[in-house]
């Protein structure tokens, strides 16, 4: 429970060294809500000593990572395929998560691991957890395209809503998604020093090796080629 009165889900520094999990979440927050995915609320946590002295050893010296709870959401698992009510808005969702995660290179939202709430008053899903975005956090090495299985194309879930996509509608929704991708690059001058602007200095992150990571999605190249691999996928698992 934080001072605005609402309920979140923290993750925080776990040692003195180097916080890019959390960075990856951040950054993965404000990615998402530049596509105009829906996602948790954020906000950075201080953590007051009495909230966490039962963790004995831990020392939460740096703001935390939070995401609201949101009260009205369901976990998506196995027996929630079941429940689905397929939309055309829930069609494009899950095909704009999938495009998403391959461009930031999100290991985690994969064929096993949803990582995805269901909103039952919206009617809509809802993106967690972006800690493995850049191929788990990986600041070393250039970006790399995911393997089909470390995809949600290729979930229970993707297949059962992209058996309900005509194959007249294929090419119109492909063609709509397609256009916000593109749009994205526009938002790259005012994204990136936003996030540089929110990530706390007791992080102990290099600002130009995350400046510089950022700057990778938008290189024209990488992003050619997380569209077709995007296409080739969706071909792979669609049954129109």
């Amino acid at each position: 429970m934080c001072s605005d009165l609402h309920e979140y889900v923290c993750k925080y520094k776990r040692s003195s060294g180097s916080a890019y999990k959390l960075v990856c979440e951040l950054t993965g927050a404000f990615l998402a809500n530049a596509w105009n995915l829906n996602i948790p609320k954020i906000a950075l946590i201080e953590i007051h000593y009495d909230h966490w002295m039962s963790t004995r050893s831990i020392s939460l010296s740096a703001p935390a990572f939070g995401s609201k709870i949101i009260n009205s959401v369901i976990d998506v698992n196995t027996a929630f395929n079941k429940e689905i009510r397929i939309s055309s808005e829930l069609k494009e969702q899950i095909l704009e998560i999938a495009l998403f995660d391959l461009w930031v290179a999100n290991e985690d939202r994969n064929w096993n691991n949803a990582n995805l709430l269901y909103d039952m008053l919206t009617d809509s899903l809802v993106v967690i957890d972006h800690g493995c975005i850049f191929n788990t956090a990986t600041f070393d090495y250039k970006l790399s395209l995911l393997t089909q299985n470390e995809t949600i194309l290729c979930s229970d879930l993707a297949r059962t809503i992209l058996k309900h996509i005509k194959p007249d509608e294929k090419d119109n929704i492909l063609e709509k998604i397609k256009e916000r991708f593109v749009s994205i690059q526009e938002k790259e001058l005012k994204l990136i020093p936003e996030i540089m602007e929110n990530i706390p200095s007791n992080w102990n992150v290099n600002p130009e090796v995350v400046s510089s990571k950022i700057t990778e999605l938008f290189d024209r190249k990488w992003m050619e080629e997380c569209w077709d691999t995007f296409v080739e996928y969706f071909n792979e698992n669609w049954n129109g």
